[in-house]
């Protein structure tokens, strides 16, 4: 048995020398704006999905099938499709995964220039909303060990190791929900750099935004001093420093519905909190709508207590577009491994990729193909000031400590 134990350690090491050594090798061949922190995990990661993609599709025909068969309706269909049919989940992350990875990895530099991203000697708890196949949340990770430290793989269980960052998802696909936990455990398994991805393998907090509770009921059982079983109820308050939208609020109708949802995202907001939205730009009118009615919703009221008052304000970002190009050097890795995926699932299952779908993406991957990609954020910054103590004289009368005004009862002084 102990033979066996070292075999199998002297096993894992030397997969993983020869996973470091084949990246490393790769990384030599980058072009130079990938030959920094930012560019070699986005080549490490990209190489990752493209072969948990492969190996799927060759491993199991059916999920190959799957995967062809679904591409039209995540191209066409994005806003109308549950994520729940087979094989949308893959495809999915094979045409956007790799894109929102690198736009998200904008965005947090960006924030981050701003001063934005939330950075705090206690643990930082982020959000992600509609996460999808999780890019942002890859992206989130890196950038907080990227200024915490990295944990690598072998010490990723150990408590004196734990990052000083949490995140959690909200997500109501199952097949999104399986594909990422499949992932996260395949990525953070065969890591050429050993650095891991701190992205949660459970399958989150929250399965629905509809209705969403921040504090959760929850039961554990104990044992008393007979031995008996006791049952102990307490409420687990969730709060977040960064709350993400990623391409989740698509149509103002949506918006609208989620009313009580959005309101409830700003109001456990921690103080400095962020909440990000990510999405398509304001060119057209769908758009220009959906951002009015988040900005409608989050700026109209107050989110004060007895002992603070606490309101939203929309950040100026500038610049709020963000863009990159299919031919610039994170461009041109993208559409490889679109091809690289794509070009395995048409020769095997080429009889059940709808022929639309072939022509998009026979396009797309052509040599010279070349579009802009574009997007636009919308933030909003918690800020949360303390009430001013105020004491009763012996009449009876309101009266303000010294120095500090009284205000009128009820009066939420939020837009001032």
């Amino acid at each position: 048995m102990f033979w066996i134990e070292i075999y199998s350690r002297v096993a894992w090491s030397a997969k993983r020398i020869a996973r470091r050594l084949v990246f490393e090798l790769a990384a030599r061949r980058l072009p130079l704006a990938l030959r920094t922190p930012a560019g070699r995990r986005f080549a490490e990661l990209g190489s990752l999905v493209e072969g948990c993609l492969l190996d799927r599709i060759t491993r199991d025909p059916e999920v190959g099938r799957g995967i062809a068969s679904q591409l039209l309706n995540v191209i066409y269909n994005c806003d109308r499709i549950t994520y729940n049919e087979p094989g949308t989940a893959d495809a999915y992350a094979l045409l956007h995964f790799l894109d929102r990875y690198h736009r998200f990895q904008l965005i947090f530099d960006l924030l981050s220039r701003r001063k934005l991203m939330p950075l705090k000697h206690r643990v930082v708890d982020i959000l992600d909303v509609g996460t999808g196949p999780g890019p942002s949340m890859f992206a989130a990770s890196d950038f907080y060990s990227e200024r915490f430290g990295y944990v690598d793989v072998s010490q990723a269980y150990q408590e004196s190791r734990r990052p000083r960052f949490k995140i959690d998802y909200v997500e109501r696909s199952t097949e999104f929900r399986d594909w990422l936990h499949y992932f996260t455990e395949y990525a953070n398994s065969r890591a050429p750099t050993g650095r891991y991805w701190c992205v949660p393998y459970h399958h989150g907090t929250f399965s629905d935004f509809s209705a969403i509770e921040f504090d959760q009921r929850t039961a554990s059982w104990d044992q008393d001093e007979d031995g008996d079983s006791v049952r102990t109820i307490y409420i687990r308050r969730n709060r977040f420093d960064l709350i993400v939208f990623s391409n989740f609020l698509t149509k103002r109708h949506q918006v609208m519905r989620f009313k009580k949802e959005l309101r409830a995202c700003a109001r456990f907001l921690r103080r400095d909190g962020v909440l990000l939205v990510v999405g398509a730009t304001d060119a057209s009118r769908k758009y220009r709508e959906v951002y009015d009615a988040i900005s409608g919703i989050i700026l109209e009221r107050g989110y004060g207590s007895r002992k603070f008052t606490a309101w939203c304000k929309r950040v100026n970002l500038e610049p709020y577009v963000l863009s990159y190009r299919s031919d610039d050097p994170y461009g041109e890795p993208v559409k490889q491994h679109l091809r690289a995926v794509y070009s395995v699932l048409h020769e095997k299952y080429h009889e059940v990729v709808p022929e639309k779908a072939a022509r998009i993406l026979g396009a797309s991957i052509a040599p010279g193909y070349n579009r802009t990609k574009a997007w636009q954020m919308l933030a909003f910054r918690k800020i949360v000031r303390t009430r001013p103590q105020v004491k009763r004289s012996a009449g009876g009368r309101q009266r303000s400590s010294p120095g500090r005004p009284v205000l009128p009862p009820g009066r939420n002084d939020w837009r001032h």
